[in-house]
């Protein structure tokens, strides 16, 4: 099975300068754990709820911290073409559990959770 036969989750994307306390309002409010960070159209970076906890838990205050201090800067990308089995791997061994998938112009077009890929290797059992 392929990344384009999954339906990729919506990409919620915020600027770099955006604060840890609008991020938060955005997941709350989509319902999302994780952002893409954008700056002039391209991916740059991606927050998620384990950077949050680890930046309040660190003592940043969420109104004056921002994006680019917490996301994890440059993140690995899947494209539509590749086999799920190959990404779950590659997530496991990265340890992390969002990938923004990009099309095949480059740009981000969704993303994929991990639970996104464990319900569709699951469908293939």
């Amino acid at each position: 099975m392929k990344v384009s036969e999954l339906p990729p989750g919506r990409l919620y994307s915020v600027e770099p300068s955006t604060s840890l306390a609008e991020i938060a309002r955005v997941m709350r409010h989509d319902d999302c754990d994780s952002v893409a960070v954008m700056a002039s159209g391209a991916l740059v970076g991606i927050v998620t709820e384990r950077d949050m906890v680890e930046a309040i838990a660190d003592g940043m205050n969420p109104l004056e911290a921002k994006a680019d201090m917490v996301m994890s800067a440059d993140p690995a990308t899947v494209g539509e073409d590749e086999d799920v089995a190959v990404v779950a791997m590659r997530m496991m061994r990265l340890g992390i559990r969002h990938l923004p998938v990009v099309g095949r112009n480059g740009m981000p077009i969704g993303i994929l959770s991990a639970g996104n890929l464990v319900a569709a290797l699951d469908r293939r059992t």
